[in-house]
């Protein structure tokens, strides 16, 4: 019988971590929306597992993670982090994984893989085996997706030869007269 779904507090050790790993978080960080990062954070799961020696954190079963208008959604959350209890890497898996947030135009940016990874260190957010990214309406499919959240650079491709990216560009709505621009 499935556990019911109950929030999970992590421990003394961990609080000041998560906030730390929210505030640079997915993806692209500098069109992600800025009040999130002075939300609090809620992390749901079945179970969690604090390996404190081992310097990580396991939250498994429906784990769903909330900053603002940031929503992850997985199966599995490990979170890693170095001697100085600094945030390293962020592992999310599932069936897919999932992750949703806006960018400072209230714009809608989505992403999903099997296994969605954020290192810390590198400002790199990896998304692997059936990756999909959404925002704004410009999609990229591939098998793996890489974003700089620095640089807001993007990589993808597939680990195979055969394997293609798939990219679709909205067209941007062209200014008319009658539109009132930025300056208005």
């Amino acid at each position: 019988m499935k556990a019911a779904m109950k929030t999970v507090k992590p421990l003394a050790l961990l609080d000041s971590l998560l906030l730390g790993l929210l505030l640079g978080l997915l993806p692209l960080q500098s069109t992600a929306l800025d009040s999130d990062r002075d939300q609090a954070i809620e992390i749901e799961a079945d179970h969690l597992e604090v390996r404190e020696q081992e310097k990580i954190s396991i939250y498994e079963g429906n784990v769903k993670l909330v900053q603002g208008s940031l929503n992850i959604s997985s199966d599995r959350l490990v979170i890693h982090f170095n001697d100085a209890n600094e945030l390293t890497l962020m592992e999310m898996t599932g069936q897919p994984a999932r992750f949703r947030q806006l960018d400072n135009a209230r714009q809608e940016m989505l992403g999903e893989a099997e296994q969605i990874d954020y290192t810390e260190s590198e400002s790199l957010l990896e998304l692997r085996r059936s990756a999909y990214f959404n925002h704004a309406g410009d999609v990229i499919k591939s098998d793996f997706i890489r974003f700089n959240t620095d640089t807001n650079g993007i990589e993808a491709g597939g680990t195979q030869p055969d394997e293609r990216v798939k990219m679709v560009i909205k067209p941007r709505q062209k200014q008319t007269p009658n539109t009132p621009t930025a300056n208005d």
